[in-house]
């Protein structure tokens, strides 16, 4: 039975690679930029995704603050994103060769913490999102990614939802195109 799960776990590790040279999956990381109600937060983001055809896939994507910002208007008072995770629907439209405009929609969760004081509130990111992007692939596996998400948040602490800008660097396993 060892030899056999031993046999298992090299044949698996052997064909890994040259399962993820034929995918349709893709990994892209960068940063983003969230605005709410008179914060500007900044985030490191990951998201992994599969196409499913040219034209449509699905994407899952975490974001972590990097750092605290002063809330305006609140004497001091400061907000930082503690995480962010989210899972999309995305279309693809390709514009010209290695240049798709994106859409997706989903739904993202995640944890704002305010301080004022020694005193800390948390406010939950939990909400539908959608967004606009563009994405321009240098080579068959390298690109660069932007877009726009607009998370329409449930807090009510959060007056008008959650505006976040991403920049991103992509790597797509089988160089789809």
């Amino acid at each position: 039975m060892k030899k056999l799960a031993a046999t298992a776990l090299f044949l698996g590790a052997i064909a890994a690679p040259n399962a993820l040279a034929d995918s349709d999956l893709y990994v892209t990381g960068g940063v983003s930029s969230l605005d709410t109600d008179g914060v500007d937060l900044r985030a490191f983001n990951v998201r992994g995704g599969i196409e499913f055809h040219e034209l449509l896939g699905a994407e899952f994507e975490a974001a972590f603050g990097l750092g605290a910002d002063e809330i305006d208007g609140a004497g001091g008072a400061e907000a930082e994103l503690e995480n962010q995770f989210g899972g999309f629907v995305v279309a693809r439209y390709p514009v010209i060769p290695n240049l798709d405009v994106l859409g997706r929609v989903g739904y993202t969760t995640g944890e704002l913490q305010t301080s004022n004081n020694g005193v800390s509130f948390d406010a939950e990111l939990d909400g539908f999102a959608f967004g606009l992007g563009g994405e321009f692939m240098i080579t068959r596996q390298l690109g660069i990614r932007g877009d726009y998400t607009r998370i329409e948040v449930d807090e009510d602490a959060i007056d008008g939802g959650v505006n976040m800008f991403s920049i991103a660097g992509v790597y797509k396993f089988g160089g789809l195109r």
